[in-house]
């Protein structure tokens, strides 16, 4: 007479090849790690490259979008000041406007001798005026800025007159490829790629004393 069969031991009867399978599979994974010998370091040696390159260069990317969007905002705080004649006497100068205007609005980290400012501002009547004067000889573009703060254009304007702001930040670049792409320029012995805001506004009829700039 046959024993009955406990039903937990035929569980476990059937779970056992499953294990079996299982430390079969482990050790011909293991085998074929010992036996692949340097072809891993070699994947590793041909990928690595590739993947450093483009890490790099969505860090040089993300640098410049975020430099951009400090430097617009930045722009734009600062036209709003000159067109509401909001401006102190720390901003009588180029260097005192970039300083307490421009820079006090970028976000913390970028640095302030990296902004080249340039502000022009013109009346829509008379001889050289207009916005003529913002764009080049031959009207076929805007006309050069050069990256030199002592040679930017600073004029505040009176009420009513019409105001151009560039504001320029020289964002520093370690790419390899942006450096073979051939558009990156020399800035205090740094090698640098230019992002701009501009903002063209009309000086709104102010009362207050606003500072003089020598324009």
């Amino acid at each position: 007479m046959a024993m009955p069969v406990d039903p937990n031991e035929r569980t476990l009867t059937r779970r056992r090849p499953v294990f079996r399978s299982w430390s079969r599979a482990q050790g011909r994974v293991r085998r074929f790690g010992r036996t692949s010998g340097g072809a891993t370091a070699v994947e590793f040696a041909l990928v690595m490259p590739l993947f450093m390159l483009v890490f790099v260069e969505i860090l040089q990317g993300g640098l410049y979008i975020f430099c951009y969007a400090a430097i617009e905002k930045a722009t734009f705080d600062a036209s709003r000041s000159v067109m509401l004649g909001a401006l102190t006497s720390a901003a009588s100068t180029s260097d005192g406007f970039r300083n307490s205007v421009v820079c006090a609005n970028l976000i913390a980290g970028l640095s302030c001798t990296n902004v080249v400012v340039s502000l022009q501002t013109t009346m829509l009547t008379g001889t050289g005026t207009g916005y003529s004067g913002f764009v080049n000889a031959d009207e076929t573009g805007l006309a050069t800025v050069a990256m030199d703060n002592s040679q930017t254009q600073y004029c505040t304007g009176a009420p009513g007159t019409y105001g151009y702001l560039q504001v320029f930040y020289a964002v520093p670049v370690f790419s390899p490829i942006w450096i073979a792409l051939g558009n990156v320029t020399k800035f205090r012995g740094s090698s640098v790629v230019f992002t701009r805001a501009a903002v063209a506004f009309r000086n709104e009829p102010f009362t207050t004393t606003s500072v003089s700039t020598g324009c």
